[in-house]
């Protein structure tokens, strides 16, 4: 390795002058006491802390081509610090089994810490909190935050600065302090007077989850117990030490019967909460042995992995189904609601989900189980009463109303939740974030097809809101799986530990793809991808409508009206994938968006090997498609009826072979007699007018020669637009299509001129009734140093 020769260099030059043989016998003992501790480390760039007799120093050692230095005793030249972080450093080089170069920095445990213990100083310093002192030196000492928010302080330590505070930074942590805490001790030593005419008695004997030690059950007096009794307790649970093992907690059930005599013993809120926790999961898992779910409830037939999959999530208070797309999340959490509504009496499940997708969810509810859902929809109080008084057992809400109806949810609860799309909350520093995290539940499931090894950030969001205490906090997680860049700490530059992630998640995460699961699987499954129009598609929409309207309405409809039917018919169609294809000057086109989140979140193609086909009946959208599969980094060829016909074999030849292109964008004119064999996704972008050519898309793939048993088709159908009239109605529209279609618009006669115009209106006035705004906004991630 280079690297390493280049420091064996550098510390044999060292050595090899006698002027700085001191300086290295100084160096080389600070290095063997082990008072050389790595911060972080990158390919190239070592960070160090040097715990020195009289101070501590910071360290930063580069080594590429030559050895450079930034050390925090202010030495120009070689001091016993740089020598000591030469030898640890070639130490970690000999060690690493890897030859290749890390992708960022990796930090250790201590360096990790000393990060997130600046950054909390540095925020108590900014603070500006108000404290009320109790009558008592150690509290329960009252602080107020900036926005009036309460928290009770306890002091355990004036000299080492630690106690217990109820903010839920103090009890998910794991560093024994916190913001609030820290502005505490600095306020109080500026203002020690006050602590004078304070009792110095400890008021209580405190039973907590100890953040430094994993928040196993602990206690805390300084000195000797006053009380013979409680100490008496206290030696019965937890004999010499004051850690409880996590291993017999379902034993200290007796401890908290006991506890409730005294006076003097505080339970804090966390400990009762860890108890039961463990009582409710030994539950669910002799329910789970005892338990034979009756799928004669349901009115689907389930595949045998998504039996396993509502199995998994059934008898647990939290899970994530994270099953790849089209495997059917929908079906297993409706029939998870079902079976946990008969098995633990639950009144109501709430489902919160995109707004795009509250149509698509009442109607699987219908399907699954035969229950009536009820959309959370009108104003304000038309909601509250929705919440109050329906006896409705399915309600679904998006995820943009969670903050309007945050009372009524307070106020009615549901007993189980649902969060479809877990992934688009994806800032969990966001007010909508914490309040879904606040909503009260008795069991909560989580959907989301994104892989667990795409992009952790959104995992660990995911995970928070089913359980919040198993991958906290943050900078432990970020300091076990996170690469760092070393020019801006809070970029994410490559992941590491994926195994240990896993198995830890194996508890409350069920992920299945269709490889896995192909031998159960029919030949082709299709799926329906509804997209929310933007406010200026929608008002183009009025205007092509009332337009379409006008005309339907007269008596009789020569040719020319029936040519400007056509027009319109294909405006609207249009104006579902962008507003360029109109002519407009600005580009409204949410498909485009949500194809990317599809191709790189849902289909994870940057990681994966699929083939994609997609399919745009205009040559000016796909090259729209196109600019977003190059922003993406995604290899693709491009077909239309402009390519000569001798090119074609050699983009279609490049799709099926080639391992890195994996996307072929056309049109049908374009498409004709193609043979994609490698494909096993289709995406159509927009939908045909006929049901006919929607099959031709599919003929493209040879099905006798196609390379993958199972085929997805995807349908990208913009809500509540002409479009999804469209795919609501197909074969009764095939006569109106064939005849728009056909060049002689003369043909149509009488008889199936009022069977169209009927059809047509009744596409309008579907338009009409859903004319409902529905607000669908991705939450953006933001990566935030509050949120460690």
């Amino acid at each position: 390795m280079k690297m390493v020769q280049t420091v064996k260099s550098e510390l044999e030059r060292i050595r090899g002058e006698v002027a700085l043989s001191y300086i290295y016998r100084r160096g080389h003992a600070l290095y063997l006491n082990g008072q050389v501790t790595i911060l972080s480390r990158s390919s190239s760039v070592y960070d160090f802390s040097v715990d020195d007799q009289y101070n501590d120093f910071n360290l930063r050692v580069e080594s590429v081509a030559e050895v450079l230095y930034n050390c925090s005793c202010g030495s120009s030249g070689i001091c016993p610090h740089k020598v000591g972080g030469l030898l640890q450093m070639l130490e970690e080089l000999s060690h690493q089994e890897a030859k290749k170069e890390l992708p960022g920095i990796a930090y250790t445990r201590e360096g990790m810490i000393k990060r997130v213990m600046q950054e909390r100083v540095q925020k108590a310093k900014k603070a500006k909190y108000e404290l009320h002192l109790a009558e008592n030196i150690y509290g329960e000492h009252l602080l107020l935050n900036e926005k009036r928010k309460e928290y009770k302080i306890t002091f355990h330590d004036f000299k080492k600065e630690i106690g217990y505070c109820t903010c839920p930074d103090f009890t998910g942590n794991k560093l024994g302090t916190c913001k609030h805490l820290m502005w505490s001790f600095a306020h109080l030593k500026k203002n020690a007077d006050q602590l004078k005419a304070l009792n110095r008695d400890y008021p209580f004997v405190e039973v907590f989850l100890d953040p430094l030690n994993h928040y196993q059950i602990s206690w805390f007096f300084p000195g000797r117990i006053p009380d013979p009794e409680i100490s008496s307790l206290l030696y019965k649970y937890f004999g010499k030490s004051m850690i409880y093992p996590d291993q017999q907690i379902k034993q200290f059930l007796g401890f908290l019967r006991s506890a409730k005599q005294f006076k003097q013993l505080l339970v804090r809120p966390e400990v009762y909460r860890k108890v039961e926790k463990a009582f409710n999961q030994e539950v669910l898992a002799d329910l789970k042995q005892k338990t034979r779910l009756d799928y004669s409830l349901l009115k689907v037939k389930l595949y045998k992995f998504q039996e396993e999959g509502v199995r998994f999530a059934t008898f647990k208070e939290g899970a994530i189904i994270a099953d790849e797309i089209g495997l059917g999340k929908t079906y297993q959490a409706i029939a998870s609601a079902v079976f946990k509504q008969q098995i633990f009496s639950l009144k109501r499940c709430l489902i919160i989900c995109p707004a795009s997708l509250m149509d698509q969810w009442k109607e699987l509810i219908l399907r699954v189980s035969g229950a009536e859902a009820i959309i959370v929809k009108g104003t304000a109080q038309q909601r509250k009463e929705i919440y109050q008084n329906t006896e409705s057992y399915f309600l679904i809400t998006n995820y943009e109303k969670i903050a309007k109806d945050r009372l009524a949810l307070e106020n009615h609860p549901p007993d189980f939740l649902v969060l479809d799309e877990a992934q688009r909350v994806k800032n969990y520093e966001t007010q909508t974030a914490g309040l879904i995290r606040g909503i009260k539940h008795k069991h909560i499931l989580a959907l989301s097809g994104t892989p667990i090894d795409n992009k952790l950030t959104d995992l660990y969001s995911i995970v928070s809101f089913v359980d919040p205490s198993l991958l906290a906090p943050l900078w432990e997680f970020s300091q076990m799986h996170y690469y760092f860049d070393p020019d801006h700490e809070q970029k994410i530059t490559g992941y590491y530990n994926l195994d240990l992630l896993k198995e830890k998640l194996s508890g409350i995460l069920i992920r299945r793809t269709k490889q896995l699961v192909k031998k159960q699987l029919a030949d082709v499954t299709e799926i329906n991808f509804p997209v929310v129009f933007s406010p200026q598609q929608r008002k183009l929409q009025k205007v092509f409508t009332k337009e379409l309207s006008e005309i339907l309405e007269r008596k009789f409809l020569s040719p020319f009206d029936w040519q400007k039917i056509f027009q319109l018919i294909t405006k609207l169609r249009m104006l579902c994938d962008s507003t360029l294809l109109l002519g407009a000057d600005f580009n409204s086109a949410p498909k485009l968006e949500e194809l990317k989140k599809l191709l790189v979140e849902k289909l994870d193609i940057n990681s994966s090997k699929r083939k994609v086909v997609i399919f745009s009946e205009w040559v000016k959208m796909n090259h729209q498609i196109c600019k977003v599969l190059r922003a993406n980094g995604i290899e693709y060829v491009e077909l239309n009826g402009s390519v000569p016909v001798d090119k074609r074999k050699e983009l279609i030849d490049k799709f099926n072979d080639s391992d890195t292109c994996q996307v072929f964008v056309s049109t049908e004119t374009g498409g004709a007699g193609l043979n994609l064999q490698a494909a096993d996704t289709i995406i159509n972008f927009d939908l045909p007018l006929s049901v006919v050519k929607k099959e031709q898309r599919l003929g493209r793939i040879d099905r006798l020669g196609q390379k993958h048993a199972h085929l997805t088709i995807i349908n990208m159908i913009m809500r509540n637009s002409f479009e999804a009239g469209i795919a609501a109605g197909f074969q009764l529209k095939e006569n109106l299509m064939a005849s728009l279609e056909s060049a002689d618009l003369n043909a149509i006669d009488v008889t199936v001129s009022h069977k169209l115009t009927d059809e047509l209106r009744s596409i309008i006035a579907s338009l009409e009734e859903g004319s409902e705004v529905y607000e669908d906004t991705a939450l953006k991630l933001e990566f935030e140093d509050s949120s460690w």
